[in-house]
Order: structure tokens, then C-alpha cells, then sequence
């Protein structure tokens, strides 16, 4: 987990649900602290977030206070999103990219392919991606637009019966689903030892909730999120998303208590700075 990373889920999954206040710099500070990030880091990761527009700075008098931006917030959605309409029924439908990159270029070759997983794409050969996807075309579309690929072929396909093969055979071929499956299980019990583990409270609940977090999306984003029709029996991924469900159920209140105490006890020690006016640096 990056620092940058922490940042980001300390804001969209507690902050945010704590206050829609400005966040003072040193309460920043002091949560990173548990995660074991020096100052000086913390301070570095936030400037930086701020210049690429993920956060917002303010000042009151000589304290810099931070609110997440919508840049931050619709990522959060995008995501959500993106989840709802995979796990939703399947159209029957291949999308189909096809590209021709110079052998000279593979920096190029190796950002298409980044693309392309990214974007739920696998593999059929070396430069045939396949997605199960309805948006998948046009999310790839768009941000390969600026890449300088000599040939892209975009189109949709069906699995043609007369073959004797299947989708799910297809599927299959295109991605590590059994290594998916695996990774998958083995964060099942580790999820379910903590919840069968002593009650955690303060900055251990939330130090173990969101590093939890940082390796259940490493899995998820290998993940293709395959509609039913193509998974293969028993996958885990039912089972995965009730294991954390329990589990940020279980330590959401205690993280979410010590980070408003963490912000409440900023306000404390702020008390009797200057507190003129609220100017927005956000530009």
C-alpha cells in the first residue's frame, strides 16, 4: 500500500463519513502515524495529491486544513459502479480489441496491455483482447486514443456454436481464474480469523481495516469480474463479498471512532489560533 493510496482510502472510507469539515494537516499527520509514515512523507503525499487535484487546501490562520475534491469522490463512484454492471447479466457479447504496436516501440506495447487489463480485458492472443464487458470498447477507446498504435480494431463477437467450444472454455483461456480463485480464499480466512479474533478498537481497528482494503484490491483488480455465465464453479467471489461485508461491519465503528477522536482532538489543540478567514489554495 502506497502512502498515496492510504491517503485516499483514509478520506473515502472514514473521513468522509466522519465529517464534511476541512481536515487540519497534523490530524492528517497524526492517523498516518499508526500506519508508521513519518511527517515528513505525509506532508509530501498530501502537496502532491493537492497539485493533481485529488485534494483541496485551505488555510485558517498558520494551519493548512484539506477536503477531498470531487476528482477524489467520483473515483470512489467509478468504482462502485463499475462493479454494479459487471456482476450484473451477460449480453452474450465478446468485445474484441485488436493491435498493431511497433516491435520498436515497447514501452507503448506494455501501456496498451496495462490498458487493457485495466480494463477487464484478457488475453486470447498476444494482440487479441477479449472482454465480457457492455462498456468495455468504449472505456478503451478513449484512452488509447493518445497511443501510438499503427492498427486498433474494435468490434463485438459471439462464440460461434458450430465450434464445440464455450464461452466459460473461453474465458478461461484468458485469464487466471484458478489463481483469482485462490487469492481470493486465502483472503477469506484471513478476514474471518479477524473476526473470530478479540474486539479491535482505536488505530489498530483502523490500521487493520484498510490494509485489508489495500489486498483485497490488489485481488480484485486481477479480477475480471465475469458475469455468472462464465465463472467457473464454486468461484469465491459470493463468498468474498459477504466475508468483507462482515468484516467492515466489524471494524467500521471502532476505526471510524478513532479517527473522529483523532480529528476532535486537532480541534482542541488548535483552539486559540488565529481563525480569521478560510482561503481557498485550491487553485
Amino acid at each position: 500500500m502506497t502512502v498515496r493510496d492510504l491517503v485516499t482510502d483514509l478520506f473515502a472510507e472514514h473521513i468522509d463519513a466522519v465529517t464534511t469539515e476541512p481536515v487540519r494537516l497534523q490530524a492528517l499527520v497524526e492517523l498516518l502515524r499508526g500506519f508508521g509514515v513519518a511527517e515528513p512523507t505525509a506532508r509530501m503525499t498530501t502537496a502532491a495529491l493537492r497539485r493533481e487535484g485529488w485534494l483541496a487546501a485551505s488555510r485558517r490562520g498558520r494551519e493548512t486544513l484539506y477536503t477531498p475534491t470531487e476528482v477524489l469522490r467520483g473515483s470512489v463512484r467509478g468504482r462502485s459502479a463499475r462493479l454494479d454492471e459487471c456482476l450484473g447479466p451477460w449480453d452474450g457479447r465478446w468485445r474484441v480489441v485488436i493491435y498493431t504496436v511497433p516491435e520498436t516501440d515497447r514501452s507503448a506495447r506494455e501501456r496498451v496491455r496495462r490498458t487493457l487489463t485495466r480494463h477487464g480485458f484478457g488475453p486470447l492472443a498476444p494482440a487479441t483482447w477479449v472482454s465480457p464487458h457492455r462498456r468495455a470498447l468504449d472505456d478503451v477507446r478513449t484512452e488509447l486514443a493518445g497511443e501510438p498504435v499503427s492498427r486498433l480494431h474494435l468490434l463485438t463477437a459471439q462464440v460461434a456454436a458450430e465450434t464445440g467450444g464455450s464461452d466459460r472454455e473461453l474465458a478461461a483461456r484468458c485469464w487466471d481464474l484458478q489463481g483469482v480463485a485462490g487469492a481470493y480464499r486465502r483472503q477469506i480466512d484471513r478476514l474471518r480469523a479477524v473476526l473470530v479474533g478479540p474486539p479491535l478498537a482505536g488505530p489498530a481497528a483502523l490500521v487493520t481495516h484498510l490494509r485489508a482494503l489495500a489486498e483485497v484490491r490488489r485481488t480484485v483488480l486481477r479480477d475480471p469480474l465475469l458475469p455468472e455465465a462464465l465463472r467457473p464453479p464454486g468461484w469465491p467471489g459470493a463468498e468474498m463479498r459477504l466475508a468483507w461485508a462482515e468484516f467492515c461491519a466489524r471494524l467500521a465503528e471502532p476505526a471510524r471512532g478513532h479517527v473522529a477522536a483523532v480529528l476532535a482532538g486537532s480541534e482542541r489543540i488548535a483552539v486559540g489560533a488565529d481563525q480569521r478567514c478560510t482561503v481557498d489554495m485550491s487553485g
